[in-house]
């Protein structure tokens, strides 16, 4: 399954990237770096979703949607069916965005298959739109364990979500091919953030224990994680967006490169500690019914 993955992102970062061997060295390394980083999230991503899909979506189906809150805290609560439906719709769309994303930027499949990859996008942004709604009824329905900071926060996650849903879309449709698949390399840094959430808490965890956290979390560390899972993504897909432009200086690509690196190996370690503390025996508990 990941060699299989791994080739599929080959062929994608081909079609995306700036330049071959034929390049300059710093487009070159830009090429391969984001290489790196598509395919470590590629499999990472997909990793977690199959997680969010088993655990959340395995435990509902034995009638056991109170367990979500073994994940995270009053997620589930059955005085408020409203908001356990949509942050549940959230939950699911956004396993599917995680498993489906990365096909679409596969540019073989775009040439080859133009048809499957305007019927898969229409369910990427569907699944995109559904996961922002979700959230945002989820926030309006019952707020979130963290007060006021931490609903803004994640209420913002969600509309930025649509607006890139919305914003994928739009271009496709008009033709404009270079904004379309900006925005979509916008929305997919976006559908990773629920993802590296949950990874960056574990590494602060083990870097520093619950220094700033709390189990209201309304801790300072808790304040700045409710924009920090979402906020610098978009600024590495931005700054990949740009360096990888025809008319962009090779500075920006000598600058980009470190930074997708950088974002690689983290993805890459947190993927191996995750899978083997959390994600695996979720999955398992999922189908199972076993406690986490």
């Amino acid at each position: 399954m990941c060699s299989l993955m791994f080739r599929c992102v080959m062929a994608t970062l081909r079609s995306w990237a700036p330049g071959g061997a034929d390049k300059p060295f710093p487009a070159s390394a830009l090429r391969w770096s984001a290489l790196l980083l598509v395919a470590a999230s590629w499999v990472s991503g997909a990793i977690f979703g199959a997680y969010i899909l088993a655990f959340f979506g395995g435990t509902a189906w034995q009638g056991l949607a109170a367990r979500w809150n073994e994940s995270l805290p009053a997620l589930h609560d059955p005085a408020t069916p409203l908001a356990t439906a949509a942050i549940g719709a959230h939950f699911v769309a956004g396993g599917i965005l995680l498993l489906l994303g990365p096909v679409q930027l596969i540019g073989r499949l775009r040439r080859a298959l133009p048809a499957v990859h305007r019927w898969l996008g229409r369910v990427y942004v569907l699944c995109a739109g559904a996961a922002g709604l979700g959230g945002l009824a989820f926030i309006l329905a019952k707020g979130t364990i963290g007060g006021p900071v931490m609903s803004g926060g994640f209420a913002l996650y969600g509309l930025l979500m649509l607006v890139a849903a919305i914003a994928t879309y739009r271009h496709a449709r008009a033709g404009r091919t270079d904004r379309h698949r900006a925005w979509a390399i916008r929305l997919f840094a976006l559908t990773v953030g629920s993802w590296l959430y949950r990874m960056e808490y574990g590494f602060w965890f083990m870097a520093v224990g619950r220094v700033g956290h709390s189990s209201d979390f309304s801790g300072w560390f808790d304040a700045i994680m409710c924009v920090f899972f979402y906020l610098p993504n978009l600024a590495v897909a931005e700054l990949f967006i740009r360096a990888r432009r025809p008319a962009s200086r090779p500075a920006l690509s000598v600058a980009a490169t470190p930074v997708l690196l950088a974002a690689s190996a983290f993805v890459m370690v947190a993927t191996w500690f995750f899978t083997t503390r959390y994600w695996g025996p979720g999955m398992v508990s999922g189908f199972t019914g076993a406690r986490l």
